[in-house]
């Protein structure tokens, strides 16, 4: 290499590999730490100061590569982690027991289906079935919703038990997604009575105008409720009596399964 040739060399950026290291040692602490992963547990793991902790959490939780626990206050990793490491690391228990009811769903209903898991107050789309049909949902996997407008949010927290929910209802801001969106304490806890009572979840465009969805909350393994499944289905596709045959599918498929 002559000299000309290593000035062309681009000279590496110390600064900017000193931060990056410590950015991806923080992500291996936290996963470490689990429900430990507070402030001060990561500083000590660390050893660095607490000033330099909370910029790079701060940084990574702009990026969605970490988010805070809204019921511990515990630092996780984020669902954007999730959506890069999904087509290269094995899926979830609960995405591998619930993968073909997933296929199942969508072959019999021709509508889109997701499975979705908690990520700090939102629901994240963490496995998907598309529609065969033009027209259909938009979203992708790793697509974080909410929970207060969703038929996977809110079959999620009516299955919850009362102090959980109660606590997810304190953390959860109540936006109008559409007009049809419940913004009050009162009118979500009362559809989430109303969930619990009947066994399913809808979300009748209140997430978004045109689409219908309807969700069945899922329990993994050890019989904990761990996310939800939800057929999307466009407004105008939907008979009189379409709603029936998706319910009773949807609850015949995951009962076979194991899930409720």
């Amino acid at each position: 290499m002559t000299a000309d040739d290593e000035e062309r060399v681009p000279r590496p950026n110390v600064q900017g590999a000193a931060a990056v290291t410590k950015g991806l040692r923080l992500l291996q602490v936290i996963a470490e730490l689990g429900v430990d992963a507070t402030i001060r547990n990561i500083q000590a793991r660390l050893g660095m100061p607490r000033p330099t902790v909370y910029r790079l959490l701060n940084t990574l939780e702009q990026e969605r590569f970490v988010e805070r626990n809204p019921l511990g206050g515990e630092y996780v990793l984020g669902r954007e982690l999730l959506r890069l490491t999904h087509q290269s690391l094995a899926r979830s228990s609960l995405q591998e027991r619930a993968r073909a009811t997933l296929r199942a769903i969508g072959k019999q209903t021709g509508e889109t289906v997701h499975l979705g898991v908690p990520f700090g107050c939102h629901m994240t789309f963490v496995d998907k079935v598309e529609s065969p049909e033009a027209v259909r949902m938009a979203s992708y996997i790793g697509m974080p919703v909410p929970m207060h407008s969703t038929s996977v949010g809110k079959a999620y927290l009516a299955a919850l038990d009362e102090a959980t929910r109660e606590q997810y209802l304190a953390q959860l801001t109540l936006e109008p997604v559409t007009h049809r969106t419940c913004t009050t304490l009162e009118a979500l806890r009362n559809e989430l009575t109303l969930t619990r009572e009947r066994g399913y979840a809808i979300d009748d465009q209140e997430n978004e105008l045109g689409i219908i969805c309807f969700g069945q909350a899922v329990r993994g393994a050890d019989g904990r409720v761990e996310g939800a499944i939800s057929v999307s289905v466009p407004r105008y596709r939907l008979p009189d009596d379409g709603h029936q045959r998706i319910l009773e599918c949807i609850h015949s498929l995951c009962s076979d399964a194991g899930l409720v």
